[in-house]
């Protein structure tokens, strides 16, 4: 009886440490993957009567974006919420390792105003 008793507590014990140890795991993972996305930094400036965005990398200037991606013509972000809602869906595209092109189906999905020229 006693002999039964201690293989099942040996293999609680070992489920244990496996689910310990492997969330363990998980969590490095997520750490990693939390380092990766802040390589980019976002600011947000206003030049003149509108507003551009910056990424930065390494505290170098990566991107500057003053006119608003995929429309015609030279169409400027005219609030600081729309240029910071594109940078960061930029910054998002570029810490996933993907080319961070924005296109007009992504302008109209973040309500960005612009003319259709």
């Amino acid at each position: 009886m006693m002999k039964k008793k201690d293989t099942y507590l040996s293999v609680f014990f070992i489920i244990a440490m496996l689910t310990i140890l492997f969330f363990y795991v998980q969590n490095i993972k997520t750490e990693e993957i939390e380092l990766a996305t802040t390589e980019y930094a976002l600011q947000i400036k206003e030049k003149d009567s509108f507003w551009i965005y910056e990424i930065y990398t390494n505290d170098e200037l990566f991107i500057r974006q003053e006119y608003i991606p995929a429309v015609k013509g030279k169409q400027v972000f005219k609030t600081k919420t729309d240029a910071e809602k594109i940078g960061k869906l930029v910054v998002s595209k570029l810490s996933q390792n993907l080319v961070p092109v924005i296109s007009q189906k992504d302008l109209n999905s973040h309500h960005i105003y612009f003319e259709k020229i």
